[in-house]
C-alpha cells in the first residue's frame, strides 16, 4: 500500500524535483565516500606519529650507544628524516575542508583541492620519502660492513627495507588510482551538475 502510494508520488513529480532528488543522493553518497576516505587518511597520519614516536627515541639511543661514527651520523640523519617525513605528510592538513563552509558547492571545491594535495603526496612520496631513507641506511651499516655476520645481516635488512618500498610505492599508486581518482572525478560532476 504504502509503495503504490510511493510509486504514485514519484510518478507525479516534476522532473525538475526528480533532479533535485537524483542530486541529493549523489551528494550523500559523496560524502560517505569522502568519509571514508578522511577516516583512512587520519589513520595514516595517526601511524606516521607513532612510528616517528618510536623511531626519534630508538635513534637517539643509537647516537649514544653506537661505536661507529659512520652510525651515528645515519643515526642523526634518521632522525632528521622522520621529522621531516611527519612534516610533510601533516602539510596535508591545512587544505582540509571544514563542514561548515558557505555552501556546498564551496565545500566540493575545498574538497577537490584537498583530495589533489592527497594524490599529489602520494604519487611523489617514492622521490621525498622512500629514496631518500636509502642512503642513510647503507652510511649506517657502513662501520660494520667488515664483520662477516654483521655483513649478512646489513644485506638481509636492507633487502627488506627495499623491498617493503616497492609495496609502499606500488600500494600508493593504487590508492591513487582506485580511491583518489575517483573521488575526485565524482567531485567534478558534482561540481559541473552544481553549477549546471
Amino acid at each position: 500500500m504504502i509503495e503504490d502510494e510511493l510509486i504514485n508520488i514519484w510518478q507525479s513529480s516534476s522532473n525538475q524535483e526528480r533532479l533535485k532528488f537524483e542530486k541529493s543522493k549523489l551528494m550523500i553518497e559523496l560524502q560517505s565516500s569522502l568519509g571514508r576516505l578522511h577516516r583512512w587518511w587520519k589513520y595514516i597520519e595517526l601511524v606516521n606519529v607513532i612510528s616517528a614516536l618510536i623511531t626519534i627515541p630508538a635513534f637517539m639511543f643509537i647516537v649514544y650507544w653506537a661505536p661507529y661514527t659512520s652510525m651515528k651520523i645515519a643515526s642523526v640523519l634518521v632522525i632528521v628524516w622522520s621529522i621531516y617525513v611527519g612534516i610533510r605528510m601533516s602539510g596535508v592538513k591545512k587544505f582540509k575542508p571544514s563542514d561548515l563552509e558557505e555552501n556546498y558547492l564551496q565545500y566540493l571545491e575545498k574538497t577537490k583541492v584537498y583530495l589533489l594535495a592527497q594524490k599529489r603526496l602520494l604519487e611523489t612520496s617514492l622521490n621525498w620519502a622512500i629514496l631518500t631513507i636509502y642512503p642513510i641506511i647503507l652510511l649506517f651499516f657502513v662501520g660494520i660492513w667488515e664483520k662477516p655476520l654483521a655483513r649478512y645481516i646489513a644485506v638481509g635488512a636492507f633487502l627488506a627495507l627495499v623491498g617493503l618500498g616497492i609495496h609502499e610505492y606500488y600500494l600508493s599508486k593504487r590508492r591513487v588510482k582506485n580511491e583518489i581518482n575517483p573521488r575526485i572525478a565524482r567531485v567534478d560532476a558534482l561540481i559541473k551538475e552544481l553549477k549546471g
